[in-house]
């Protein structure tokens, strides 16, 4: 059953300065190649045409199908509307990092005396350890080997070998006896040798004339860009899970600083009701109630206290930093509004993205890799050939050389080329529709992250108006409290109220530098921009 047929044309050359007896012919010596002289040239040159037909089971592919991008998962940011505070929906952000962007090779300096991390060193520390950006490099790495590789099938191969060989030739056994040349064939020897010989050559190949070689190299090209721009892009996740981690430290830390402030507000009121319990202007009910406030407070700093720290150590796990280095944070949560910029400029700047131009050149490569597979249709055209000395020594040896020119013609190749132009054209179509989704994906991200800066905008002008009624409510409630207008009761409730517009405030803080640095990141200026955003300054 016939499955593979390849016509091939050979010419072929050999020629040995003291091994060919007709070194001197006129092919040699007027170098005329004519198809008159190749036939009626002796043993030193033959020129075969040769059709071979393989009954092997299937055809060997010199396709080579551009392998998937593989990607690890992303850091992502939501913002939803959620209870915050005791009666009133914000919208509530959250940071999620997983896959190797949430964790990271140690540091050298891993371990060591504490040290004040300001958000540049963090991210700076992120880019070199994460194994998010490590990951992507060894990616990257890979699609350069796999150039490389297509490459070399276009450059010439060159090896040089030495031999040294011995022979001992049965003439009996090739048919020279007397059994089989009866007239003749008892003047031949037995056998021959032993005799040896040495050989030193230089062997070159190369395929003069590979289309699908071509086109499997530019794939494999397009394929390296596409890793090198997912490795950029790799860069900008690291750049938002760091930056994010970070701000998520901060608002831990603005969150101990309230409930500290809470405690001292409830401490300065329980120690104003001891005093009148025991001048017997208030009953020891007032007393109690106030206490309990107290311990209530001083409950939620501890749990306050303990989430920052744990938050800590995730910041230090995705930079390089052991658990248990001590660190503080340089930078603080700020209420500073940046301008909001057009949507539309927004657009034009994602254009730009690496992970979208990863994308499209990993369409390329789909595009490269069909013409690849169409082009197996093609004949192509290798040469090789070798030079060399043979001879019993070095010093009285002849100069030898071989050169071969083939052509090879696809003839039958039992539909393993119609499999492989099938499958480059599935690949081709899905890489086409994952272009079009990102595009639109892009868009959706950049448009998303907009509505939540600017809804974290208006957020917070919110917050800070009502947290400034709750600390004016407070303040009116101890008054009356003091002169026994009012008893602990309302005072708790407007420490509750306070306590309550207190974390809206900082939550809107938080959604607010978070919506920044998700919109930094949707455009693709997450590297340049995120670092600056904290000290309130945009691109």
């Amino acid at each position: 059953m016939f499955s593979e047929g390849v016509l091939e044309f050979t010419v072929q050359m050999l020629y040995g300065r003291d091994m060919c007896p007709m070194r001197k012919s006129r092919l040699f010596t007027s170098h005329r190649w004519g198809f008159e002289s190749l036939w009626n040239s002796p043993a030193c040159l033959l020129l075969a045409a040769v059709l071979f037909v393989s009954d092997a089971a299937g055809g060997q592919s010199r396709f080579q199908m551009a392998p998937p991008s593989s990607e690890a998962p992303s850091p992502s940011i939501s913002q939803t509307a959620l209870p915050s505070g005791q009666s009133v929906n914000t919208v509530t952000s959250a940071i999620m990092v997983t896959g190797p962007y949430s964790t990271s090779v140690l540091a050298p300096d891993a371990n060591g005396a504490p040290l004040s991390l300001t958000i540049e060193e963090a991210i700076q520390r992120g880019l070199k350890y994460n194994m998010g950006g490590i990951s992507a490099d060894v990616r990257n790495q890979s699609a350069k080997s796999t150039e490389i590789g297509a490459r070399s099938a276009l450059l010439p191969t060159v090896t040089a070998n030495l031999s040294e060989n011995v022979n001992r030739v049965s003439l009996a056994a090739e048919g020279f006896s007397a059994s089989t040349l009866p007239t003749i064939g008892s003047y031949f020897p037995s056998a021959l040798g032993p005799f040896h010989y040495y050989s030193a050559q230089a062997q070159v190949s190369q395929n003069a004339f590979d289309l699908t070689a071509i086109r499997n190299f530019r794939a494999a090209r397009e394929q390296s860009r596409a890793a090198v721009l997912s490795g950029r892009d790799a860069r900008e996740q690291v750049v938002l899970a760091v930056a994010a981690t970070y701000l998520q430290a901060l608002t831990f830390e603005a969150q101990v600083k309230s409930a500290e402030s809470q405690v001292k507000l409830a401490q300065a009121v329980y120690d104003q009701a001891e005093q009148q319990r025991a001048a017997g202007a208030k009953s020891s009910l007032e007393a109690n109630r106030s206490r309990v406030q107290l311990q209530s407070r001083q409950q939620h700093l501890l749990t306050e206290l303990g989430e920052a720290r744990k938050q800590k150590m995730t910041l230090a796990r995705l930079i390089g930093l052991s658990a248990d280095r001590e660190f503080s944070l340089a930078e603080a949560l700020e209420g500073s509004m940046l301008e909001l910029p057009g949507l539309e400029a927004l657009y034009q700047r994602a254009l730009k993205r690496n992970d979208l131009q990863s994308t499209e050149a990993q369409l390329r490569a789909a595009e490269e890799s069909r013409k690849a597979a169409s082009a197996e249709r093609l004949p192509s055209v290798r040469i090789s050939g070798f030079y060399g000395v043979q001879g019993p020594t070095f010093s009285s040896g002849a100069s030898v050389y071989n050169g071969t020119a083939t052509l090879s013609i696809p003839v039958f190749c039992g539909g393993q080329i119609r499999s492989d132009v099938q499958q480059a054209e599935a690949s081709l179509k899905q890489s086409r529709s994952a272009f079009s989704a990102k595009q639109e994906d892009v868009r959706q991200e950049v448009r998303s992250a907009w509505i939540d800066e600017d809804t974290s905008i208006k957020q917070l002008a919110v917050a800070e108006n009502n947290r400034q009624l709750a600390q004016q409510t407070l303040h009116q409630s101890m008054d009356r409290f003091n002169v026994g207008a009012a008893d602990s009761v309302e005072v708790a409730q407007s420490q509750d109220i306070l306590a309550s517009a207190e974390q809206d405030y900082i939550n809107g803080l938080y959604s607010l530098r978070l919506a920044e640095i998700n919109l930094a990141r949707a455009v693709g200026d997450a590297e340049q921009d995120v670092p600056k955003i904290l000290k309130g300054v945009r691109q």
